[in-house]
């Protein structure tokens, strides 16, 4: 009983020790979709609604710790540019991929690429007719930063939709 009880102990202990600080990795817009009392019945739309000023909210936030960084000459001027395949391949395999929940995309990106600011990313996925359709988000993720790009209103798809959307191209502006 006893060897029991201390291995319990020393599991929980290893699975406190191993487990990753969550809340220190979580995005701006998960810390805020989180804060959202949502009733137990609610629409998908009404789940939209609250991502998209989760959204716009943290969009902000991003933009104005760019612009106390000095750089808001270089984001006025900057028309982003498509990432080379090596950088989108990159930052592909250092982040999970594209969650689909409520005709919504979320893709929650940390960007590994040192010298570049991510301002665009297109999703390639298709329609219940099977065509193929580009949708696109914006936002600004620094280097070295985590932030969640977001795409709401994705009309219903063919029910592999959630498995058939993938990152087609970023698009970022280059810090020199």
């Amino acid at each position: 009983m006893h060897t029991r009880r201390a291995w319990l102990h020393f599991g929980l202990i290893f699975v406190l020790l191993a487990t990753p600080n969550v809340a220190a990795a979580e995005t701006c817009f998960h810390a805020c979709f989180k804060t959202k009392k949502l009733p137990s019945n609610v629409t998908d739309q009404a789940l939209r609604q609250n991502m998209q000023l989760c959204r716009n909210t943290c969009e902000k936030e991003a933009r104005a710790e760019l612009l106390s960084e000095g750089l808001g000459p270089l984001l006025a001027a900057c028309i982003p540019a498509q990432i080379s395949d090596a950088e989108l391949k990159k930052l592909r395999s250092a982040n999970s991929s594209v969650v689909a929940f409520a005709n919504a995309f979320t893709w929650d990106v940390h960007n590994v690429l040192p010298d570049k600011i991510i301002r665009r990313v297109e999703l390639a996925t298709q329609t219940m007719s099977l065509e193929d359709i580009v949708v696109t988000t914006a936002g600004y993720v620094a280097p070295g930063k985590t932030g969640t790009f977001y795409i709401g209103n994705i009309p219903d798809g063919y029910p592999a939709v959630r498995v058939s959307t993938r990152i087609k191209a970023i698009y970022a502006c280059t810090i020199h």
